[in-house]
C-alpha cells in the first residue's frame, strides 16, 4: 500500500494505474484517485462533522449523516450529532468505530481505488457482515484492494494474492486457490 500511495517509490520497475506510470501523477490528481483506509486511522480533536469533511469538504450533513448509517454508525449522530467533538477532551471512538468512521471518509471521498489495510480488524462478527456487504457494494463501482489476515469474505472477490514474507506465493480466485490446495486452503482448512 505504501507504494500505490506513493509513500515509497519502487526500487526497481514502475507501477502503473490505468496504463499511466503512477510516478507521473501529481501528489492532488493521486490524492483524488485513491481513498485509504489505513490499519491505524487518525482521529483529529475536532467536531464528527470536521473529522468527515476531511474526505470530502463540500458534503452536505445529510450525506455525512448517510455515510455514517452505511458503516453502522448511527449512534454517533445521536446527542449533539455531527457537532460531537472527538478525540482529546472529547468522545473517544472504540477501535472498531474508528475503522467504520475511516470507512465513512472513504464513501465520502468516492475515489475509483479504495485500499484498504485491515477494515474489519477488531469488529465483531455482526459488524464484520455488515461492512463486508459494504464493500461487495463498492467493488461493483470502483476497484478495492484490500490487506487482511481474515478470511471471512475473500470469496466475493475477482482476485485473491497470498503472501509470504513479502513475496507473491498464490493468485487466483477463491474458487481456483481451494482446487490447487495450496497455502490458501490451508488457511481455509484452519478455521
Amino acid at each position: 500500500l505504501q507504494l500505490l500511495t506513493r509513500a515509497w517509490d519502487p526500487q526497481q520497475g514502475e507501477i502503473l494505474l490505468n496504463d499511466s506510470p503512477i510516478a507521473s501523477l501529481n501528489e492532488a490528481t493521486l490524492r483524488q484517485t485513491i481513498s485509504v483506509v489505513p490499519q491505524r486511522v487518525h482521529l483529529f480533536s475536532a467536531t464528527l462533522r470536521d473529522n468527515l469533511l476531511l474526505a470530502s469538504p463540500g458534503s452536505s450533513d445529510d450525506a455525512l449523516a448517510e455515510s455514517l448509517r452505511r458503516v453502522g454508525l448511527e449512534k454517533l449522530l445521536e446527542d449533539a450529532g455531527l457537532n460531537s467533538w472527538l478525540g482529546e477532551g472529547g468522545r473517544q471512538l472504540s477501535g472498531g468505530e474508528l475503522r467504520r468512521l475511516a470507512i465513512a471518509r472513504a464513501l465520502l471521498h468516492d475515489a475509483p481505488l479504495v485500499l484498504l489495510d485491515e477494515p474489519t480488524e477488531g469488529l465483531d462478527a455482526t459488524t464484520e457482515s455488515q461492512i463486508l456487504e459494504l464493500l461487495a457494494e463498492m467493488m461493483h463501482e470502483k476497484t478495492v484492494l484490500m490487506v487482511t489476515h481474515r478470511l471471512r469474505g475473500l470469496s466475493r472477490f475477482q482476485q485473491l494474492i497470498v503472501m509470504d514474507n513479502g513475496q507473491i506465493i498464490e493468485q487466483g480466485t477463491h474458487a481456483e486457490l481451494l482446487a490447487r490446495q495450496g497455502r490458501y486452503y490451508q488457511f481455509k482448512q484452519g478455521l
